[in-house]
């Protein structure tokens, strides 16, 4: 009886720990958020990693209206160049998370052009991601 009690303070530090461990290490890389508003929208750009970096790198988009409203029917896309063909972000599920990898060849200078569309009204924004590397 005494051996399990043991048993089970080690097994429950043992866990303690590496549960600790697995959460120190999950937060280097995002929650770096570039906010702008479109009407009733909020918008926080994310990326991973944080900083962004020479190489592939994924966008997160989150966007919630008023009273935690989801952006139902909005339609969301990307570009690192206004030459460059405009793509397509995924919406995360059923959530305010629209994701996208894109190729940056210079982080130093580099913007992400965002273009909306929510029920016939459409906009563009630019946001400068060379703001991730003052982080």
């Amino acid at each position: 009886m005494r051996l399990n009690r043991l048993l089970n303070k080690r097994a429950l530090a043992l866990c303690s720990l590496l549960l600790a461990g697995w959460l120190a290490g999950c937060g280097n890389d995002a929650n770096f958020y570039i906010t702008e508003h479109w009407g009733k929208w909020q918008l926080r750009l994310e990326t991973r990693p944080h900083p962004i970096q020479a190489g592939h790198n994924e966008f997160l988009m989150h966007i919630v209206g008023p009273k935690q409203e989801l952006p139902t029917g909005m339609i969301v896309r990307y570009r690192l160049d206004p030459k460059d063909p405009w793509i397509q972000a995924m919406p995360d599920g059923l959530s305010d998370v629209f994701r996208r990898a894109l190729t940056v060849s210079d982080p130093a200078h580099a913007k992400l052009y965002v273009h909306l569309k929510y029920y016939g009204k459409e906009t563009q924004l630019i946001f400068d991601l060379s703001k991730t590397l003052e982080q």
